[in-house]
């Protein structure tokens, strides 16, 4: 009772002779009174100030009589008073409150909220002087960080309340929950009901609190954690089905608020602003807002799930203008215009067949797409010729001559808008330019003519076109062929495959055919994770100082929607070949001479080859013979910002094998934010974005009890030591009391 006796000193320190009037700002005492009345005092408690009047009469009529009297007006203000102001104004008042107890006591209350602070006054109204000074000793900012990582424990698993000792669940459940979320728990309250309770005020406070509210201040923190990201989603998904009605109310509110976990809600806004596509309202609002969400919105998964695909909306964004082809005079302008712009439809055309937007949107878009390319197929019949010279021919020899470090990978059928896809975390210079693939696109002709010196024949071999290099009078009619025939032009070049370790070697040439390969069976829901792994690849040379190039042998064509393949009435075309050999010069089409005959290439709405409806081979369709040359270094010197650990104190003692390490870049303004990872025994946890500024990272150990390691924050780039914590695990909870 260390904390009444506190008061009841107070008290004594008044006029007996008047009434006292205590006034209660937070609530404390109310079921104490009697305490007081033991020790000598006789209780009123106002109720009804229109009972003011009377209340001060038996107050006075009680002190006449001898005894101490004590007026207790609650919470309510001493400024509503009108009779019983006099005793306030004569100094008989007595304010007790959370904050005036704890100071009296000199606890360091620092900037803890005020419902923590009422909780803990409650909890501890009839403990003894020991345990507030084993309290006071222990310090309020260690019981705040454990009641409130208790707090998100029980939210994330009901039954972590059966480790809590009974004064533990008597504070946070009759105490600090009540306070807090204004709630009417019982010690003897199931964890469940206690868990639901306070998630539903938590998620309430999204659309009723405003942001510096304190139960806003709970769902703002929540649905930072990435540690309880599964029971935040979790105990969402129950609200939503409960008060969806109320949700759509706030719907704005959850549009500037990327953060929320309402999966519902985000498909909703979803749908709106694929709707404004549709109807071509607000495009570039849309365009933009799903840009935005894209960047921000980590919930992924938990929105695809939900038919939620920000990023694929995003893919439409070349449709918001019709494309500049007005400066389309010949072939090389019409390289210089799909360079920069062109390629972005053929990327879109192939990404939308397997497309998670709405049927009637895909249709559209669609539709909008093969409108665009057949006017870009036009132009590209007009101007090109099969005949003409193109740059792949000895592209490889060319790029390896040159003084450094090279390294070349080569990518069977890899387009030039599929080139585009590349995602590298090192800090680059890229430079993409379209090129030519000798013709016919054969795997043979394509790799014949990189591997080549560049002075290159074709000759026709069983019906089949294949590349002489002039330069070493080989005929590169196989790998073997091909590979030799580069390293005698490169001494010292080393050829190997993408699944092996890269030789040490100044010039390297990495080869794949995952694409070609996957294309036949899968390309469409597989050319993600290729390019993903070709990137990763990309990474690691220009970590080791190579300067890295991408070329390829040929593209590919994707068939329209309902093309099928076509042969013409006099069956010079086979559906089995790329292209047609002719003893004659043909009147029409495409061709180019080889010996004494004549190949005739095919073109869209013509023969090719059908690999499963996947890709179709063959033919000069643009698709097809425009490969990407793309040039990557790496940007040296550049000032990178240093990432430092901000919760460095609280990871020196750890008690759970997962938490969050949070990273925050130092100020400057001229460096550029790196990309980062956390090293932490043995395991590697890579930071998805650049820190520009806080950004958290769950990390997960496998360790024991006791044992003690290393947090390191490196580069990604270079793997430099920037930041790290010295740690200890010791899994035994501590008690809050």
């Amino acid at each position: 009772m260390y904390l009444l006796d506190i008061v009841l000193t107070r008290l004594e320190k008044l006029d007996a002779s008047i009434p006292v009037v205590l006034k209660d700002s937070d609530l404390l005492l109310g079921d104490s009174l009697t305490y007081f009345e033991d020790k000598g005092w006789h209780c009123l408690t106002l109720k009804d100030f229109e009972r003011e009047f009377l209340t001060m009469l038996e107050a006075e009529s009680l002190v006449q009589s001898g005894r101490k009297v004590i007026v207790y007006i609650a919470n309510h203000s001493e400024k509503e008073l009108v009779y019983l102001a006099e005793y306030w104004d004569r100094g008989n008042g007595e304010l007790v409150s959370a904050i005036n107890l704890l100071s009296e006591l000199r606890i360091d209350r620092k900037d803890f909220k005020k419902d923590f602070l009422v909780s803990l006054v409650r909890y501890g109204l009839p403990k003894d002087e020991d345990w507030w000074q084993a309290l006071k000793k222990r310090g309020l900012e260690n019981i705040s960080k454990i009641v409130k990582e208790s707090l998100w424990e029980l939210l994330s698993d009901s039954s972590y309340a059966s480790s809590l000792s009974e004064a533990e669940r008597e504070f946070i459940f009759t105490h600090f929950a009540n306070a807090t979320f204004d709630l009417k728990l019982t010690a003897s309250s199931t964890p469940e009901e206690a868990a639901n309770l306070i998630a539903e005020k938590i998620l309430e406070a999204s659309y009723k609190n405003k942001p510096g509210d304190e139960l806003h201040e709970y769902y703002r923190e929540w649905t930072g954690l990435s540690e309880w990201e599964e029971s935040l989603h979790l105990h969402a998904e129950k609200f939503s089905k409960s008060h969806r009605e109320e949700l759509i109310a706030h719907i704005d509110l959850f549009e500037n608020d990327h953060r929320h976990p309402f999966t519902v809600i985000e498909r909703e806004i979803f749908e709106r602003r694929a709707e404004a596509l549709l109807q071509e309202e607000d495009a570039a609002q849309a365009i933009e807002f799903a840009k935005e969400r894209t960047r921000k919105r980590k919930k992924r998964v938990e929105d695809r799930d939900a038919g939620v695909y920000w990023e694929e909306l995003l893919w439409l964004e070349p449709l918001l203008e019709e494309p500049d082809l007005s400066g389309i005079g010949s072939l090389e302008s019409f390289l210089s215009v799909y360079g920069d712009t062109l390629w972005k439809y053929d990327s879109l055309d192939r990404k939308i067949r397997s497309s998670h937007l709405p049927e009637r949107l895909k249709a559209r878009a669609v539709e909008k797409v093969t409108q665009i390319m057949k006017v870009v197929s036009n132009h590209w019949k007009s101007h090109y010729d099969p005949a003409i010279q193109s740059e792949q021919a000895g592209l490889l020899y060319r790029i390896l001559e040159g003084e450094g470090k090279k390294a070349v990978i080569v990518v069977d059928a890899l387009r030039y808008e599929l080139a585009c896809d590349l995602e590298l975390k090192s800090k680059v210079k890229i430079e993409r330019r379209p090129i030519l693939a000798v013709t016919p696109t054969e795997t043979p002709v394509g790799m014949g003519s990189l591997f080549s010196s560049g002075d290159i024949e074709k000759i026709l071999k069983d019906r089949k076109v294949l590349i002489v290099d002039k330069k070493t009078g080989k005929t590169l009619d196989s790998v073997t062929a091909r590979e030799d025939n580069l390293k005698e032009l490169v001494p010292g070049v080393e050829i190997y495959d993408i699944d092996a370790d890269p030789p040490a070697a100044e010039k390297l040439v990495m080869k794949t055919g995952d694409i070609d390969s996957l294309g036949h069976e899968a390309l469409i829901e597989f050319y993600g994770s290729i390019m993903t792994k070709l990137s990763e690849k990309a990474d690691k040379l220009l970590r080791d100082g190579y300067e890295v190039h991408f070329t390829s042998d040929h593209g590919f064509y994707l068939p329209v929607p309902g093309e099928t393949v076509k042969q013409d009435k006099t069956l010079s075309y086979s559906s089995g070949v790329r292209y047609s050999l002719n003893s004659t010069k043909p009147d029409e089409g495409k061709y180019e001479q080889a010996g004494s005959s004549f190949i005739l290439y095919a073109n869209s709405g013509n023969v090719f080859k059908d690999y499963g409806g996947h890709f179709w081979h063959g033919g000069i369709t643009h698709q097809e013979v425009v490969i990407p040359h793309i040039v990557i270094t790496p940007i040296v010197g550049e000032k990178r910002k240093r990432v430092k650990i901000g919760n460095k104190d609280r990871l020196k003692v750890l008690q759970k094998d997962h938490f969050e390490v949070f990273l925050f870049t130092e100020i400057d303004l001229f460096g550029i934010a790196p990309r980062v990872y956390i090293q932490c025994l043995g395991e590697k946890f890579e930071v998805e974005e650049p820190v520009e500024d806080q950004i958290s990272q769950t990390v997960k150990i496998n360790a024991k009890s006791g044992d003690s390691f290393k947090i390191e924050v490196r580069d990604l780039e270079d793997g430099t030591l920037m930041d790290w914590v010295e740690c200890e695990y010791l899994p035994t909870r501590e008690r809050i009391f």
